[in-house]
């Protein structure tokens, strides 16, 4: 709620044209996602998305097995970089689409 986005990753390959790469990047996501502050963001990230995301790729990680975030080091971490959006210094280069619904974890 307060403009930030916050993205988390294992590898980074996802996150990575966030900070760098295409002329523009479109973020689709639901109203699942939209959470008070980055504080929250990442609690929900680690917490709410990334053990079911676990489970479904089949990793060996604590939170897999409990069905929370441990704040793990383990090889199959799911949390390997935590990257926050304050702004773009290219105007109008990262836009984001709100859909009315829950989508994803």
């Amino acid at each position: 709620m307060d403009g930030e986005i916050v993205n988390i990753d294992g590898n980074g390959n996802r996150v990575a044209c966030l900070c760098n790469g295409p002329d523009n990047v479109i973020i689709i996501a639901g109203m699942n996602k939209i959470v008070r502050d980055v504080h929250e963001a990442v609690s929900r990230t680690r917490n709410i998305a990334a053990p079911p995301n676990a489970v479904r790729l089949g990793l060996d990680t604590p939170c897999a097995s409990s069905g929370r975030c441990t704040d793990c080091f383990v090889p199959g971490c799911m949390c390997g970089q935590i990257v926050i959006t304050r702004l773009s210094r290219i105007p109008g280069r990262i836009k984001v689409i709100l859909v009315g619904e829950e989508l994803g974890y």
